[in-house]
Parts: C-alpha cells; structure tokens; sequence
C-alpha cells in the first residue's frame, strides 16, 4: 500500500525568515521547524551555531535541544529538519537519512520527518527553492505535500497594542506613538550602533531591519555596548532581542549579512519589504566603516528614493561625522559630501576601512546621540504632531554634521571656534559640532547614475 501524503502550509512569517537565514548564506546551512497545530509549519530556528562547510552541514545538537525543550514546554512539536545543499543537490543525502534516523529513534516525531533541501542562488540575495522531503523509517517520500501560505491570517497586520502604547506615554507630547510605530529603520552595520537603534526602539520606533554579519567579539565589550554573554552571537540577534525588551510590539528582522555589490538591489527590497512602505516612512542608515559598504547604502537610498543618514568616528576618535540625504529637500547626495574621500580611496591614495580604533567609547555614545536626534528630524520630517515637523528645513543644505572633541579636528569650519577660545576668558567646552554647508557636485559618481523603477 502506498503510503499516504501529508500536506504541511509553512506561515509566511517562517518562510520570510529561512529566505533572510539560510537564504543568504552560501550552503550548508540549516535549522529546525515546529508546528503548533499539526498543520501549519509556524516556528522556525536558525542553527547559527552549527558546524558547516560548503558540503557539510553538522548540527549544534546541545544548543538545538535546548530549542525544542522550550518548544515542548508551549505545545510546539518538532517537526523538521531543514537545510541548504550545493546547486544541482536537491534530494537528502545518505548522512541527511541517517541524521533523521537517529533524530526519530530519540525524539518524538510520529516516526516521520519532514526534511527539505534548501536551493539558494549562486550569490546568496535570500531567493530559495524548497525541494520537500520526508524520511519516514527507512523510507523516503518524494514530493511530499508542501506549500507556503501568504494569506491575511497567516500574517496579521502589525498594530501596537494598548500595552505598549503605555510604555511610551511620557513621549506622546514631542514623539506621538502613532507616527513612530509605523516608521522604518534599515540599518547597516550593528555593532558601534546599537545604542544608536536602542535608544530608536525607546522614542517608539515600530520597524527595524538590521544587516551585520559579524558576531560580538571581546573587544566589543569595551567599544560597542557589548556584553560577556554576547560574545560568539550575531550582533543583528543580539540587538533584535534587546529591542524586543524595550518595544515588543516592535517588528524587528535580522539579516545576518553583509550589505556590498554581492546583494542586487531586487533582493535588497525584498529582504527589507521596502515596496510597500512609503518613503518618507523609511531611513536606511549606514553605520559601517567599510568604504564600499557605505558607498552600496548610499547608490540604493538613492536608487529606491528613500532617506539616508551615514556616520563615521575620525582616526582614535579626535571627531565624527553624520550626514544624510532626504529626497526633494536635499541638495548634495553622500557622494556630493564626501567626494574628496571618493577620489582618494578610488586613486587609492586612502584606505577603505574607517580608523576607529583608540576611540573611547564616550565618544561612540557622543556620535549616537547626534545620528539619533538626526534620524528623528528625519522620519518626523512633515509630521505635524511632532517637536520635529519643520526642524531639517535648516539643515536642507548644511547636511554634513561634523564634531570636533579637544580643539583637534583641524576643519575651516572649526576655526571660528578656536580663535574664540584662544581670546575670551571663558572657554567653551571642548566639544564642538557645527552643520556644514554643501552644495551639489558636478562630477559625483552617485548622482551621475540613472534613478531606475525596481520591480519585486
């Protein structure tokens, strides 16, 4: 007698979240399913932990079986194994079978496993194929019954409850919830940022994005708000958790990779949903020090026509630097700005990677607290509820905000400052930040692209 296949709906929500993980990364890569219904495939873990080489993928057992305790203790079954294989693999191999032997003769499955092979694209962007599979005691079935479900149910829409709301009541006057719930922050590079989105989170912020591919090191303990327990954890898991503590009616997505010419800009806005927001509801920020990573941020800020905002601490932190760019207000685009920089790492006569190093990390919050109140001008931008509803008109074409710690950062904008305190009796604290002026550069590599519609 044949045996009888089963039909599992995998949620949206879990499907999104395997494309943003194992979607983009090179294989192997894997993770668990669970259902809390028999029906829907509607949880989903990441096994960021494992052990994988580009042909091999070995679970991190210890750490999954903490995972799936959890998941026993909310009446969430185990019900699969999920991983990617190298193009052209799409079938379980011999060691997948065995795996799920051994996982059915010590785990109560039902005695059958659902087990797809995962297809990412040659440049992993988060498009997959699921080729479904399940083992059930030595046998294995083949077009197994699967499909993603996409409908309202399956993925209600995103409203802040009244809980919440409390939270932030005390800001209702200057940062009314209503409006900062439904902005968007797309931020680039995690780690000397996090309190920089942390303090997004407190003002109510509703909607954040977070690319890092890099986990917490020790060193970050002393230079990026990490803590002991972070060390080894992505910093996009790490950061989306401690936003969750402060706003959990927060959407928070985590995508542990790198933002460079590897991602095209169709998986950029389907990795951030950007398609459907409106663009004054969305700042993409770039916080890394990677030249050509900032320079990536800035080309699709522009490309999509949404705002942009970068930041970068000076060599040992004697200064930083914030700019932004909005669409119809602003006149010089980041490559306007930093055009000098352009020639000079492109002439290579100036490195690629920011020199932050030394840098206390009193002057990392100094740049966090600036990108914050910058970002808020930003999404507030028109919104007449807010403190913010005109405030960037007066820096429309002074977006280069650079600050200057001890007299050190040796810019003409500066000068004024210091031959005042070399004067006057009474000094001004060494800290000083002044709005540049810009103007728009006729041989700008990012302005001289061509805009495009990008479908998704």
């Amino acid at each position: 007698m044949q045996d009888e296949k089963r039909q599992w709906i995998m949620t949206d929500a879990v499907y999104d979240e395997i494309c943003r993980t194992i979607g983009c990364h090179y294989p192997e890569q894997g993770g668990i399913l669970g259902s809390s219904d028999g029906i829907h495939i509607d949880h989903y873990y990441f096994d960021h932990t494992a052990q994988r080489t580009g042909v091999t993928y070995t679970m991190d057992a210890p750490a999954l079986n903490e995972v799936i305790h959890d998941w026993n203790d909310h009446d969430i079954r185990l019900i699969g194994v999920i991983h990617s294989h190298p193009t052209g693999c799409t079938a379980p191999s011999y060691g997948d079978r065995q795996i799920a032997e051994h996982i059915i003769d010590t785990i109560d499955v039902d005695e059958e496993l659902f087990t797809p092979i995962v297809q990412v694209s040659d440049v992993p962007d988060g498009n997959i194929t699921i080729h479904p599979y399940s083992f059930r005691k030595r046998v294995v079935l083949e077009e197994y019954g699967f499909a993603v479900d996409r409908s309202a149910a399956a993925h209600p829409v995103h409203e802040p409850t009244q809980s919440a709301a409390e939270i932030f009541a005390r800001l209702q006057s200057v940062l009314p919830y209503d409006i900062l719930f439904r902005k968007k922050v797309i931020c680039v590079g995690c780690g000397g940022s996090i309190h920089f989105l942390e303090t997004l989170a407190r003002c109510g912020v509703g909607r954040f994005v977070l690319f890092d591919g890099d986990r917490f090191e020790k060193t970050n303990i002393a230079t990026q708000g990490a803590y002991r327990g972070d060390i080894g954890k992505y910093k996009t898991d790490v950061l989306r958790e401690r936003i969750l503590q402060i706003h959990p009616d927060a959407e928070v997505i985590a995508v542990k990779r790198f933002v460079d010419d590897t991602l095209s800009d169709e998986a950029f806005a389907f990795l951030t949903d950007i398609q459907n927001d409106a663009p004054q509801d969305v700042l993409l920020c770039g916080c890394t020090d990677d030249f050509y990573a900032q320079d990536r941020c800035a080309k699709l800020a522009m490309r999509f026509g949404i705002p942009y905002l970068a930041a970068q601490i000076f060599a040992g932190g004697t200064g930083h630097e914030v700019l932004f760019w909005v669409p119809g207000l602003t006149e010089a685009c980041p490559g306007c700005m930093l055009l000098t920089r352009y020639k000079k790492v492109l002439a290579g006569e100036a490195g690629e990677k920011g020199q932050s190093a030394g840098t206390p990390p009193y002057i990392t919050d100094h740049l966090n607290a600036v990108k914050a109140d910058f970002a808020l001008k930003i999404l507030c931008n028109g919104e007449e509820k807010t403190k913010y509803y005109c405030s960037l008109e007066k820096y429309a074409d002074r977006n280069y905000i650079m600050t200057s710690f001890e007299g050190e950062v040796s810019a003409p904008a500066f000068a004024p400052l210091y031959a005042t305190e070399k004067t006057e009796t009474d000094l001004t604290y060494p800290t000083a930040t002044v709005a540049i002026g810009q103007e728009k550069e006729a041989d700008c590599t990012i302005c001289a692209e061509k805009r495009v519609e990008v479908n998704v």
